[in-house]
């Protein structure tokens, strides 16, 4: 791997440990320091994760207009700022901007595209050019499981004595994901002349951004509140918890080591479908263990399940893409999974305080399956590409 490839890691590095302790506190914070409701947090989560995927697409366009890199280091500024939000303010409204900015609150917790957020889109663009396309599933797999294993380190840093002090770290760690790549060169030049989006490419976007509302609907149903179950129906404390979202962190990454050889084993399609499936059921399980460890093991085993094939979904979508593409089309899939989970946030706090505790995951459950179900319809005749077996001519 050149150069660039390393400072791209390094500052993925940088940012996933700081988004594994968010992950662990930010809701902790505002249910146990700020003292709202899990109706106001069900707010500040949707309308932050609502805002998150809306940047996402409008950057992803942009950063494919203008340059990635700019973008990229605009967007790595955003956690810093929401970070130092949290430490100077408790308004709600400053909250509201500091989780759009943050990403707080958006499905997927410390790993895969919870980690990614706004910056995925150049990462991914930016990594995908510098690797060829035999090997992406491969990069893609070790960028995300050492970013997991980052997030599960960061996850322990909840066993600091305060969330002001753990605030603190979080803001000088994402500070050096920024900077980490301002020595980053760019071999992508931006089009000057607007070329139109190829009826290939259209359909890829389309399949990529219904499988993806699917997805963000499952997810962020359930991901954002799963510290405050374990903390209000369990019991647990804040450093358990940590301890418990890291086990299913570097479960998640140690796992993700095999995505390669199980794409090319099973196929991208019945790799998704078997490792959700799985996790569906043990999501629709969840709410109804009655004891703590069983609780634990049944998230320590769903979470790696439900991103075990994220690798190569993004090698198979970036190799249907041509070059000038990719960031706007990842920005497309990001948004069309984190909109939903917007609103399936905001929906399971509300459902959480006046239904039942269970009734997210049950709903969780059933959009999993579906979304399973499309994934075959889909994609079943293009699982080579996955692999980068087989391409498509870049432009």
């Amino acid at each position: 791997m050149d150069r660039d490839v390393y400072l791209l890691l390094t500052s993925r590095i940088m940012r996933s440990v700081s988004a594994g302790v968010l992950a662990v506190v930010v809701g902790l914070y505002y249910v146990n320091e700020l003292h709202l409701t899990l109706f106001e947090v069900g707010v500040l989560f949707g309308v932050g994760a609502f805002l998150t995927p809306l940047l996402t697409l409008i950057l992803g366009f942009y950063s494919d207009k203008y340059g990635r890199k700019r973008i990229l280091l605009i967007t790595l500024s955003f956690l810093p700022i929401s970070v130092l939000i949290l430490l100077l303010t408790s308004n709600f409204f400053l909250l509201l901007l500091s989780s759009a900015l943050g990403g707080f609150g958006i499905a997927g917790g410390l790993v895969g595209g919870g980690v990614g957020a706004t910056v995925a889109p150049m990462q991914t663009a930016l990594l995908t050019e510098k690797i060829p396309p035999e090997e992406r599933t491969k990069v893609f797999s070790i960028f995300t499981t050492i970013s997991s294993y980052a997030g599960a380190g960061g996850a322990l840093l909840s066993h600091l004595p305060s969330y002001r002090t753990i605030f603190i770290m979080a803001l000088i760690i994402s500070g050096i994901s920024t900077l980490s790549v301002i020595p980053l060169r760019e071999s992508f030049k931006p089009r000057v002349k607007k070329v139109p989006t190829s009826s290939g490419d259209k359909d890829v976007i389309k399949k990529f951004t219904i499988t993806g509302v699917l997805n963000g609907v499952s997810q962020g149903l359930i991901v954002p509140f799963i510290p405050i179950i374990f903390s209000k129906t369990y019991g647990l404390s804040q450093s358990t918890i940590g301890d418990i979202v890291s086990i299913g962190g570097v479960v998640s990454a140690t796992l993700m080591l095999s995505t390669p050889s199980l794409t090319k084993r099973l196929g991208f399609v019945r790799l998704i479908i078997l490792t959700r499936s799985i996790s569906a059921v043990l999501v629709l399980l969840f709410p109804f263990l009655s004891l703590w460890y069983l609780a634990s093991i049944d998230y320590i085993v769903f979470t790696p399940l439900r991103v075990l094939s994220l690798p190569a979904q993004q090698a198979l979508m970036m190799n249907l893409i041509g070059e000038g593409r990719r960031a706007t089309v990842s920005g497309a899939n990001q948004a069309g999974r984190l909109i939903p989970s917007a609103f399936s946030t905001s929906l399971s706090g509300y459902l959480m305080r006046a239904v039942s505790i269970a009734m997210p995951f049950e709903i969780a459950f059933l959009a999993t399956l579906i979304n399973s179900f499309l994934y075959y319809s889909f994609f079943r005749s293009v699982d080579k590409l996955a692999n980068g077996s087989v391409t498509i001519a870049e432009g």
